[in-house]
């Protein structure tokens, strides 16, 4: 298959994969061959090539690399240039002008930035109004850079809306580090949908990547949404962070999807444990990657998103796209579950 056919979750599957091999050149490579089929990620690719070209003992490359796309009108935030895969380039002279051109359009982006949605109607002749997903990505990312894990589901009778946070990291890119600020962000954005009375109250679902996952966790179980469920890929949670359901909550089941290597792994488990013994209904499927959404999610997600629409009928799961789910501890309708 070729890569115009693959997906952008499978091309990073495989340089995360070879990066942990050590293998730099091959995921140069294959970076360098996918810049054309992938223009939405431009300013994430043009980041690995660099940093794999580093890694390769080409620092001069790499910052000819980074002035290359400067030149073409591309920019990099603070956090990006930050980064500790670039620290061999801080010693070259010509970092220093690269940042300032850097500083001086982030600061220009930043003054115009604003919250934003890209919502995804069903793909079909049903009118409103329609199970809705809320799609939150992950941080350094965008609606756009995620969208091909999402779109899929529209074809299944479901409404997809994906806010973008108004906290710009990089070019096309933000994040939600500022949690207060995303949050309120994110009600606004679901009063003003709610306005045009094409969400079904009954069946909405929040989601979201790593940052935004947290952040969907959070949104459900506090209630600020109403939210029937939640799924969550690679969430960043934080052992100081007690995620508990409130009074308001309407969070009925969650599904955590969790790398095996994840560095939150022990954290997220922890939590889910909390979740359950509160009562709430919650599986855990371990995914054998580091932290990114499985190329293989979209096929999944009309399964997992199955499980919502039977809830009024009943609370007794059984299997997810084909998998056996066993159980990891407790009782009834409470248990904590685990795939592999």
């Amino acid at each position: 298959m070729s890569l115009h056919e693959r997906s952008f979750g499978w091309l990073r599957s495989q340089v995360l994969e070879l990066y942990r091999q050590q293998d730099y050149a091959r995921a140069r490579d294959l970076v360098e061959e996918a810049l054309p089929f992938f223009p939405e990620h431009w300013p994430t690719l043009v980041l690995w090539r660099a940093i794999l070209t580093l890694r390769l003992g080409s620092p001069e490359e790499a910052l000819a690399i980074l002035e290359e796309a400067i030149g073409q009108g591309l920019w990099f935030g603070p956090a990006q240039l930050e980064d500790e895969d670039l620290a061999p380039l801080r010693s070259l002279p010509a970092f220093a002008a690269l940042e300032k051109i850097c500083q001086e359009r982030y600061a220009e982006a930043q003054t115009s930035s604003h919250p934003g949605i890209l919502v995804l109607e069903p793909d079909n002749l049903v009118p409103p109004p329609y199970p809705t997903l809320f799609v939150l990505h992950g941080n350094q990312s965008s609606p756009l850079a995620e969208l091909e894990y999402w779109q899929p589901i529209t074809a299944h009778r479901w409404q997809v809306a994906l806010p973008c946070s108004s906290q710009l990291v990089g070019y096309g890119l933000a994040s939600w580090n500022d949690e207060a600020r995303a949050m309120d962000e994110i009600c606004t954005h679901w009063e003003r949908q709610q306005r045009w009375k094409r969400i079904d109250p009954q069946h909405v679902v929040l989601a979201g990547f790593s940052r935004g996952a947290r952040i969907a966790l959070r949104l459900a179980l506090e209630g600020r949404i109403p939210a029937i469920g939640f799924i969550a890929i690679c969430p960043t949670l934080e052992a100081s962070q007690t995620l508990l359901p409130q009074d308001t909550c309407q969070v009925r089941l969650g599904f955590v999807l969790l790398g095996e290597h994840d560095q939150c792994a022990p954290t997220t488990l922890a939590a889910i444990e909390r979740l359950r013994a509160a009562g709430l209904t919650c599986e855990v499927k371990l995914i054998p990657a580091w932290v990114s959404t499985p190329p293989t999610f979209s096929e999944e997600l009309p399964a997992f998103l199955a499980h919502f629409v039977q809830l009024h009928s009943s609370r007794r799961i059984s299997t997810v796209a084909g998998r056996s789910w066993w159980k990891l501890a407790g009782n009834g309708d409470h248990d904590a579950l685990i795939c592999y």
